[in-house]
């Protein structure tokens, strides 16, 4: 039904009259991976070859309502999501100058730099970006977005100011739970000059995760606030409830055309919360010979979940009231709360190996190999091979 309706709402889109202009553009990626050994599993692969983890499927339709206004509608439809098609994108644009742009609706929030063409996979050479940094769980923002590019002698210049909210699904301690961003707030800023590009990305958000089965784990250990006064501050220090997130961004690259690299940092905080720091990069080169450009890539996530642990830490590991439930109930909530917090532990890193080859024009065929190591627990070392053809039109 969903998809039903996305494909009617973009053909109503295409047949109103009042555009005078439309633009009509599609995107493909087909991609296809497994690990290589029977017991390996990684960025939702397994030793089983499938399409689904990250094939997408988009069409997007501009229409000009004026000189100075505009619509874009994105529909996308995700072999993670059983290819469910649905309306990621729906904003209109105003012109307020030549040089000045303000958006409204729903539309990408440019935490990254291949954050306008994440879902093109023909724009880069990999067939997916690094996961480690651009593994978040949400892309999209309901909100408003001003545009801002010039130039200053050989520079070429972007600013973008972006506010709003979203919701999406995340998981807690690998539990699924609903993220909620309220008073989005972000700033980039972009140069370009000849084979030169750089960018940054300051991000402010309240932050709030709602999982029924954690929001009780956390209600039982603040009512033991009473018996162990630590409880109450570790119940308060583990919840997620519209506290202070940080994002930030930097990248640059050069691209000399025959020969490119390119480097990305992220960093995420989320005061007071369950969730721990986080730190992700990759830096990457390659050749282009031709058709050909091979390429490798080295990427790196870390989350430091010393204050959760500190958290725990403060509060004894048992106690004794002489009420054998109540002793047995915070001794559970104990063990909970120090499994939970050992989790937000993270240290990978991967390496990448891939070609590409342009058939021709909007069409292109890759293969990339990803040896992927988790510092924290040998077990879950993968070998991924995926293989895949990006098209645009």
């Amino acid at each position: 039904m969903k998809t039903k309706i996305a494909i009617l709402s973009m053909a109503g889109l295409m047949a109103a009259p009042a555009f005078a202009d439309v633009q009509i553009n599609g995107f493909a990626n087909l991609i296809g991976g497994m690990t290589l050994d029977s017991d390996e599993a990684v960025y939702g692969y397994d030793d089983d070859f499938n399409f689904d983890p990250a094939s997408v499927f988009g069409l997007q339709v501009r229409g000009d309502v004026s000189d100075k206004l505009s619509a874009t509608a994105q529909v996308v439809g995700r072999g993670s999501e059983d290819y469910d098609a649905d309306f990621e994108w729906a904003y209109m644009t105003y012109a307020l100058s030549n040089t000045t742009n303000i958006s409204a609706g729903r539309m990408r929030v440019p935490l990254f730099k291949y954050s306008s063409s994440l879902d093109i996979g023909y724009s880069y050479h990999w067939l997916t970006p690094p996961d480690a940094v651009y593994g978040l769980d949400f892309n999209n923002i309901d909100g408003v977005r001003v545009d801002y590019t010039n130039f200053s002698g050989d520079w070429e210049y972007g600013v973008q100011l972006t506010a709003g909210r979203t919701e999406t699904d995340t998981t807690i301690s690998g539990t699924p739970a609903e993220l909620e961003l309220q008073n989005v707030v972000a700033l980039s800023f972009e140069v370009t000059r000849d084979w030169f590009s750089a960018r940054t990305l300051l991000g402010r958000a309240k932050v709030s995760a709602a999982n029924a089965d954690f929001d009780g784990f956390v209600s039982a250990l603040n009512q033991f606030g009473a018996v162990v006064a630590p409880a109450q501050a570790t119940a308060e220090g583990f919840s997620v409830n519209e506290d202070t997130g940080s994002f930030f961004e930097v990248a640059a690259a050069v691209d000399k055309y025959d020969w490119f690299v390119g480097a990305e940092f992220t960093q995420q905080e989320v005061d007071n919360s369950i969730i721990a720091d986080n730190k992700a990069w990759y830096v990457t080169a390659g050749l282009r010979l031709g058709k050909f450009t091979p390429h490798i890539t080295y990427e790196v996530e870390e989350a430091d979940n010393a204050r959760q642990l500190g958290l725990v830490a403060a509060m004894p590991s048992n106690i004794a009231t002489g009420d054998a439930v109540t002793d047995a109930t915070y001794n559970v909530l104990y063990q909970t709360a120090a499994g939970i917090a050992t989790q937000q532990d993270l240290e990978v890193s991967a390496v990448t190996a891939g070609l590409r080859y342009d058939v021709e024009p909007g069409f292109a065929l890759k293969v990339d190999v990803t040896w992927y190591s988790d510092d924290l627990n040998d077990l879950n070392d993968a070998t991924l091979l995926k293989i895949g053809a990006n098209y645009v039109f």
